[in-house]
C-alpha cells in the first residue's frame, strides 16, 4: 500500500547538550504534538474494525517503514513523523522515533495513549527505553516496534508514564 508523501521541515531537533531523560521526554512530547497534522493525513490507512487492530497496523507500519538504528547517547534527537519517514531509508530510527510515530498516529485515530519510559538497569531509575502504550477498553496495549511482537513489553525495573491525550 502506498502512503502519501509528507513534507518534513528539514531539521533535527537536537535534544540538549546534557541529554537528560526529562529533556528527551519533553522533546518527544513536542514532536508528537508537531506531528498531529501529518498523522491525521495517514490515519485513514490505519482505520480498522477495532482500536486494537488499528494499533497492530501502526506497529507493523513503523516496524516495516522505519529501520531500527540506535542513535549514539551523545546525539539524541526527536523527529516529527514526516521527518522520520523522510529519513527512514538513510538514517532509520530508534525507540524515541518509534514512540513519537505510534503516539501521533494513535492520537489521530482517537486512541487514548501514553508514553512509557523504562529503566532496565538494576538500582538505576534513569530511563533507557521508551515506547507507546495504547489504552483500549481500559487495557494497556503495547506498541513497541523495537520488539519482535505486537503487544509485548520489555522487562523493566522502573517505569514512568507520560499521558499525552
Amino acid at each position: 500500500m502506498a502512503y502519501p508523501t509528507l513534507q518534513a521541515k528539514n531539521r533535527d531537533l537536537f535534544v540538549s547538550r546534557f541529554q537528560t531523560a526529562p529533556e528527551i521526554a519533553a522533546a518527544i512530547v513536542k514532536a508528537v504534538d508537531e506531528s498531529s497534522q501529518d498523522a491525521k493525513i495517514l490515519a485513514p490507512y490505519f482505520e480498522s474494525d477495532s482500536q486494537k487492530a488499528a494499533a497492530r497496523l501502526i506497529f507493523v507500519f513503523i516496524k516495516n517503514a522505519i529501520p531500527y538504528e540506535k542513535e549514539p547517547s551523545s546525539r539524541q534527537t526527536a523527529k516529527t513523523l514526516a521527518r522520520m519517514l523522510q529519513d527512514a531509508k538513510k538514517k532509520g530510527g530508534d525507540c524515541k522515533h518509534y514512540a513519537t510515530a505510534a503516539a501521533a498516529l494513535c492520537k489521530a485515530l482517537n486512541i487514548k495513549c501514553k508514553l512509557r519510559l523504562i529503566s532496565q538497569k538494576d538500582g538505576d531509575k534513569t530511563p533507557n527505553h521508551i515506547y507507546t502504550v495504547a489504552v483500549i477498553n481500559g487495557r494497556e496495549v503495547i506498541i513497541d516496534p523495537v520488539l519482535k511482537s505486537f503487544d509485548t513489553e520489555a522487562r523493566y525495573n522502573y517505569k514512568y508514564d507520560i499521558n499525552i491525550n
